[in-house]
């Protein structure tokens, strides 16, 4: 028994020490949730506005562009649960902070709604301090029990020298610009991805309701502006769109007037954004970023 328990051992030390030494090598890799956190940390005291949200706004919203110091606190992926709990964490870090702007749209709109966790909440958890109340499993705490993606992340920063960090200085997304663009003709891929097969309004449900109406009541306490935009749509490459989904989602919007205060910016439809405004038929590039961010600037009422 004794040699078996050896032999056990033998084996585990190994193991651990592999997987030890992997999410050491991981966790020192900057990424876009360590500069972002560490940027609010050291420069919260002058942030009067933030961007918080998903793909979308992380693309959409220049910070260098807004009236007010602002940063993107976005990422891919990053629905309201996340945007609740980074707002819970960080706002001892904002004292001065007057705006929160968060997407609502028509990628908002599931045929489901759920609060499980996802690989992304290892990113929160360990490079954000966000512990989600203490609920989040402990597979999804640390990069070392994703060894492929570890792996993948070592490779690219340490042998090839790339990037991963994603943002620029002020959070938002660098590397979707017009000249990267793949397609000239841009493709439906995330409007027909998002786009429900019911029209059955009793079958939708927003995303992650929940957490937005948590935001929303955090904010109304503190006496903080919160901003709702529906970022603009490439609906020109798409004839598939589901019209129930966007009716949904506006009565949605109205309905949330009776919950918490809010100023709502609707620019899916809004026919200012032309082709070289695209990334992709729901990010803009570059140029797009700078007129959305404008429009902003013209419709916020302070």
């Amino acid at each position: 028994m004794k040699r078996f328990l050896l032999c056990i051992l033998a084996f585990l030390v190994p193991v651990a020490v592999f997987f030890a030494a992997l999410e050491i090598m991981v966790h020192t890799i900057p990424n876009s949730y360590s500069y972002k956190y560490k940027y609010i940390e050291t420069n919260g005291n002058s942030i009067e506005a933030i961007a918080l949200g998903h793909s979308q706004l992380y693309d959409d919203f220049m910070p260098e562009a807004f009236r007010m110091h602002s940063f993107n606190l976005c990422n891919s992926s990053q629905f309201y649960k996340e945007d609740y709990y980074l707002l819970s964490e960080l706002l001892p870090y904002m004292p001065n902070l007057k705006m929160v702007i968060l997407p609502i749209g028509y990628v908002s709109v599931k045929d489901f709604d759920s609060d499980d966790f996802n690989e992304r909440s290892t990113f929160y958890y360990e490079y954000m301090n966000l512990n989600f109340n203490h609920t989040i499993p402990i597979h999804y705490r640390y990069e070392c029990f994703y060894p492929k993606r570890a792996f993948e992340k070592i490779t690219s920063y340490y042998l090839h020298h790339i990037d991963i960090v994603g943002c620029d200085s002020l959070g938002m997304r660098n590397s979707h610009n017009l000249k990267d663009r793949q397609q000239k003709k841009i493709e439906a891929n995330m409007l027909k991805a998002y786009t429900l097969n019911t029209s059955n309004k009793n079958e939708m449900f927003v995303w992650g309701e929940e957490y937005l109406m948590k935001i929303g009541s955090l904010l109304q306490s503190k006496h903080i502006k919160l901003v709702l935009v529906s970022p603009p749509q490439y609906w020109s490459c798409f004839d598939e769109m589901n019209l129930e989904q966007k009716v949904f989602l506006q009565e949605k919007i109205v309905s949330y007037k009776e919950q918490f205060p809010f100023q709502y910016i609707n620019l899916e439809d809004d026919n200012r954004f032309v082709d070289d405004d695209f990334f992709d038929d729901a990010h803009l590039s570059e140029l797009g970023a700078e007129k959305f961010t404008k429009i902003l600037n013209d419709s916020i009422s302070i």
